[in-house]
């Protein structure tokens, strides 16, 4: 069981206290309640004017500052000065804040815990959080906001129409129950029309929810203004939602779709706000009360109860931050690294011409867990990779022409260890001259990639095990290689970096898919043999699959039937490339063809055809295609549209030679242009070429949402969903 305090114990503390009675993972070991009369409490507790939830709890008071509820002990804090509450006395680590007092991270520092959660919108730049809306994007922040109740309730129907339909423009109304901002009787004391009684007024009000909707779900920017008025209820409220969507739909589907989400729930029958009461679902949609209104313009009628259904949500945010702890004990966030000797794996395997490192962006890549690690004060950071594939020493192959470019972008000295893995290299560690190393290149020692020779009499393997306390894996790019700096040090303290997580993160979109999107695969390459099994798993993943590039001609020249129908017959949409430039080689001029894919009975493969195929204008034996055709990226352009995120691995064509550069080039305009004009997009690069190719176009990548830095390793884990390096990083770990 995890302690939790609450700070502040009105209508959402009371509410949140009552809701984490029964929780299976969470009880509530300290509150602050300042003027509480502890032989008041179990009064307090047990009545209440609006929720019926049944008082079967036992309370026992012990003293005048501590009692006990169904055997757990409950502290009472009574200080309006956060500086003076002790939430560490008892193992509090997790604090939910419901005073509506502590809204800047500045603020919330006072009261000294790990994490905090916020029950109002934040007045700084904390991040906000709605479970349904985005939650699956918190990263481990340990101050953070759940923004109103309003936006509880409007942005998970938000976030649902906007990802399947594309909002183009919104506005509510929330109708809202009355809170302690307003009176019972008129006074004379405020300018706002919250001075009048809330007894017999329907009273006009403002809302923040709109800005913090904008907070929750960026893509909403622009597209939605809402205001609010207070009516004489004291609990339950209801959003008026008007929005008018991209895609053509219905309300039916709408609504049947809504049916699946889980975080969204339907009401069919014709009920009245009191009926809501206590209900924990914040989006409760009025199935009746709403409507199509013409021309893809829809209002839905959206029930919420403003105190205990925001009580909840607060309490799923709570389990989504301590998990994503328990979850990944591994990341450098929560590791320590004070006073400790760290060994970091990146991958600057860069590329080199004449003795000068053309593209640092693996370098750049590693920054963030470097700059982390030296943060927390550790005792020395030691650096190592690998760079190209030598056989044993190779000048050209050393690491030593990173050491100045890694001083200029830590803007601190760093130390060169020439001797690698070897005892010299413990030598002159001990000499204690610089703060940050870096190893000579790993596969200079035949070890790196022989696993076999990783036990006690193994020189290699002994010093990497004594360089570091702790070892640390950045190298994306490498987690699906067996070798030595990968999975030797799997027993060892470990934890995984930013570059790790930026990029599971990414690629999970695809293996995972949490909000059930629509998407595409884009292969293309030079061959298809190494995409086999790729092709296959994506094609129970994903909704389309475009075939182009070089695995054209493969699908063209050579027996591929059984494999194309294996392919076919799963989920995905198989779609190859209609036309392309062609050629009998690089050097001669090429022509545009059509491709025209057929069995051996003469039955076409392809399951539809975009374009006129003729016998005049398909492949030769002896031509090959070397870059994708316009029509081919006409149809491709459509089929971007329809798609809410797209995976490209593989370039369209050999963009080597400027002659066939084009296609990619123009997939990449259009990629760029569909995620700027729909923000809620994501395009994905996968690494290798790909990768190289899309950085040389600086101009086109404002809105890629990812560029992967390991080609064989985002291919092998959207593939298998794991690699080996990862294992180590397991729960079970």
């Amino acid at each position: 069981m995890n302690p939790i305090g609450i700070n502040g114990f009105g209508r959402i503390g009371k509410c949140i206290f009552l809701l984490l009675l029964k929780h299976e993972f969470f009880y509530v070991a300290a509150i602050n309640a300042p003027g509480m009369d502890i032989h008041r409490l179990e009064s307090y507790l047990k009545n209440d004017s609006v929720h019926k939830y049944g008082g079967d709890f036992i309370i026992e008071i012990v003293d005048n500052d501590n009692f006990k509820i169904n055997g757990h002990l409950v502290h009472i804090f009574r200080d309006r000065n956060a500086e003076n509450l002790r939430w560490k006395d008892y193992n509090i680590d997790t604090l939910i804040d419901a005073t509506g007092a502590y809204l800047t991270k500045e603020k919330v520092a006072q009261h000294n815990v790990e994490r905090v959660i916020m029950t109002a919108p934040p007045k700084d730049d904390t991040p906000l959080f709605v479970h349904g809306a985005n939650h699956k994007t918190y990263r481990g922040e340990n101050v953070v906001s759940n923004a109103s109740c309003t936006t509880n309730c409007i942005t998970p129907v938000l976030a649902f129409l906007e990802k399947k339909y594309n909002i183009v423009q919104s506005n509510f109304t929330t109708i809202h129950a009355s809170t302690s901002s307003q009176h019972v009787v008129d006074t004379a004391h405020s300018k706002s029309r919250t001075c009048r009684s809330i007894f017999n007024n329907i009273i006009p009000h403002t809302t923040g929810a709109s800005a913090s909707i904008f907070k929750v779900l960026p893509s909403m920017t622009g597209k939605i203004t809402g205001t609010s008025v207070r009516v004489p209820v004291n609990n339950v409220s209801l959003v008026d939602l008007n929005v008018e969507l991209g895609a053509e739909t219905s309300l039916k589907e709408i609504m049947e779709g809504m049916s699946q989400c889980p975080y969204i729930e339907l009401c069919k029958e014709n009920l009245v706000s009191s009926d809501f009461l206590t209900t924990t679902c914040p989006s409760i949609v009025d199935v009746n009360a709403c409507m199509e209104l013409g021309r893809n313009n829809f209002k839905f009628m959206v029930w919420y109860d403003n105190e205990w259904s925001y009580s909840n949500q607060v309490i799923k945010m709570v389990e989504s931050m301590v998990n994503y702890k328990n979850e990944n004990k591994y990341f450098i966030d929560n590791v320590e690294f004070t006073k400790k000797n760290v060994l970091l794996r990146v991958d600057y395997n860069v590329p080199i011409q004449d003795g000068i490192v053309t593209s640092d962006h693996r370098i750049c890549a590693s920054i963030p867990t470097i700059k982390k690690i030296l943060q927390s004060h550790p005792q020395r950071l030691v650096i190592m990779s690998h760079l190209g594939r030598p056989k044993g020493y190779d000048e050209t192959c050393s690491l030593s022409i990173l050491t100045k470019i890694l001083e200029k972008k830590l803007s601190c000295s760093v130390g060169f260890l020439k001797d690698g893995l070897s005892p010299d290299t413990l030598t002159e560690l001990d000499k204690n001259e610089y703060r940050v190393y870096i190893l000579e290149n790993l596969r200079f020692h035949p070890e790196e990639t022989d696993k076999t020779t990783r036990d006690e009499n193994n020189v290699a393997y002994q010093v990497m095990r004594s360089i570091g306390d702790i070892y640390v894996n950045d190298a994306f790019g490498c987690l699906h290689r067996d070798h030595l700096s990968i999975t030797g040090m799997s027993d060892r303290p470990k934890a995984y970096g930013y570059l790790i997580q930026d990029e599971l993160k990414a690629l999970q979109l695809i293996t995972k898919n949490p909000y059930k999107q629509k998407v595409m695969a884009i292969v293309g390459g030079g061959k298809i043999d190494d995409k086999l099994e790729l092709l296959k798993e994506l094609s129970a993943k994903v909704d389309t699959i475009y075939v182009c590039g070089g695995n054209i001609n493969a699908l063209i020249k050579s027996d591929m039937t059984k494999y194309y129908e294996t392919i076919s017959s799963k989920k995905a949409r198989i779609v190859l490339m209609e036309d392309g430039l062609a050629a009998t080689n690089l050097s001669e001029p090429p022509k545009c063809k059509y491709t025209k894919v057929v069995d051996d009975k003469g039955k076409y493969l392809l399951r539809k055809h975009y374009g006129t195929f003729t016998d005049d204008g398909t492949l030769n034996d002896d031509e090959t295609f070397f870059d994708i055709g316009q029509q081919s990226l006409i149809t491709l352009d459509k089929l971007i549209s329809q798609h809410s995120i797209i995976l490209w691995n593989g370039t369209l064509g050999v963009v080597e030679n400027e002659r066939y550069a084009s296609g990619s080039n123009l997939l990449l305009r259009l990629l760029n242009n569909s995620s700027k004009h729909r923000p809620d997009q994501k395009i994905i690069i996968g690494g290798g070429d790909t990768g190289g190719f899309v950085k040389k176009f600086v101009q086109h990548i404002d809105n890629i949402t990812h560029i992967s830095t390991g080609g064989g390793a985002s291919i092998e884990y959207i593939t298998y969903d794991n690699l080996v390096g990862l294992n180590q990083f397991s729960k079970e770990g």
